[in-house]
């Protein structure tokens, strides 16, 4: 039997729990849902935590002792320890897939070694193509993290279109600009898609209709940094608060300590102890769309995305969507959304009081999420990955 061994070693952990991002989602859906592979798996001590508390089975795991932090030299840190890791005890075969879940050089590193060595095949993730950092400043990034971000990204790109045998880019967009700007030829390019696991969300929606819409009016769900929209996120929910007073929003994921200083600290400042609940990352399923349910509203203020899982996932649970119109992302999700022009928070806010203001608007964009989403069910596509 063909051998795929995945490789997630990017995980961090910030005040005692590991955070989940969507693409570490959509590689546990993919590795749940593949058949008639030998599942093998190199992680960090992160990641193999996330994948007992989600219920992640495979047949092999070789673990990276080493818990991942936030912040750039932990990142350089696993990076290096993953490189310079013996791999010995991993058997694979000329046939055999090394699954590199990202394009951060933490598993780009070891993919490149095991496919010179090993001679196995190498399918490399790319989930976003970076803008130069003189661009695009990733929603107020200071200045050091951003270029060092990039320059990781650029070197690991660069790997991976030298070494690479194929690049599964999540989403025709991030396909396009891997050949416009990483100068990559398409025929070593295969777009593939996100999904929802949408029947175990219907099932959610169902038991838990009565609470629909009854606590939050609008929710956020997402890695708490600057290039998710955190900094937009305040101010936008500040807004809204200076009209509804008694506007509540939840906000779903985890952080850095420095992040999760500043969000308390203007929490504080701008007196929004009432209007804003941090719920940290949420691991249980039923738990977390239980919350989501529970908004009027979805909301994504993030400047970067190449697919963005969650507006899918808040759509099959039955909460419209207000998301910036980020060019990798509209063609995705069409007219399905409601989007607000690029990084301009007033009229973040102002649509989201106009929704929060009209049931029936609230009712018409949930009715045409509902028709349009069960065509992403993640189910039809992990066994098109590899083909």
């Amino acid at each position: 039997m063909k051998k795929v061994l995945f490789i997630i070693n990017g995980m961090t952990k910030s005040n005692g729990k590991v955070g989940i991002s969507g693409g570490d989602i959509r590689l546990f859906e993919v590795m749940k849902n593949m058949d008639q592979v030998e599942k093998h798996i190199l992680t960090t001590t992160n990641g193999l935590s996330a994948m007992e508390k989600l219920g992640i089975s495979c047949d092999e795991k070789t673990i990276i002792n080493y818990e991942v932090n936030p912040g750039a030299f932990s990142n350089l840190w696993v990076s290096l320890v993953s490189f310079f890791k013996s791999y010995r005890k991993i058997k694979l075969e000329k046939d055999d897939i090394i699954y590199s879940s990202c394009e951060h050089l933490y598993d780009v590193l070891p993919a490149m070694k095991m496919k010179i060595f090993k001679k196995a095949k190498w399918y490399a993730v790319y989930h976003w193509v970076e803008d130069y950092p003189w661009k695009d400043k990733r929603g107020n990034t200071p200045f050091v993290p951003r270029y060092l971000y990039w320059l990781n990204r650029a070197f690991s790109g660069f790997l991976i279109k030298l070494f690479a045998t194929k690049i599964l880019a999540v989403s025709e967009p991030t396909k396009e600009k891997l050949i416009s700007m990483k100068k990559i030829k398409p025929e070593r390019i295969k777009a593939v898609d996100c999904g929802v696991n949408y029947e175990k969300i219907i099932e959610v929606r169902k038991k838990y209709e009565s609470e629909k819409g009854a606590e939050f009016d609008a929710v956020f769900m997402k890695r708490l940094n600057y290039g998710k929209g955190v900094s937009d996120l305040l101010e936008i929910w500040k807004k809204v608060v200076a009209v509804k007073k008694d506007a509540k929003l939840g906000v779903i994921g985890e952080g850095s300590e420095d992040i999760l200083e500043k969000i308390n600290a203007f929490i504080k400042e701008n007196k929004l102890e009432n209007n804003i609940k941090l719920f940290g990352v949420v691991y249980d399923f039923e738990e977390k769309f239980r919350i989501i349910n529970s908004s009027k509203l979805f909301i994504l203020p993030s400047h970067e995305e190449n697919w963005a899982i969650v507006i899918g996932e808040a759509m099959a649970i039955g909460a419209p969507v207000l998301v910036y119109d980020l060019p990798e992302i509209t063609s995705i999700w069409k007219d399905n959304v409601e989007w607000v022009e690029r990084f301009d928070t007033d009229q973040f806010s102002e649509k989201i009081l106009k929704y929060l203001g009209d049931e029936n608007l609230r009712k018409q964009k949930m009715e045409k999420a509902d028709t349009f989403i069960p065509s992403l069910d993640r189910k039809n596509i992990a066994n098109n990955e590899l083909k």
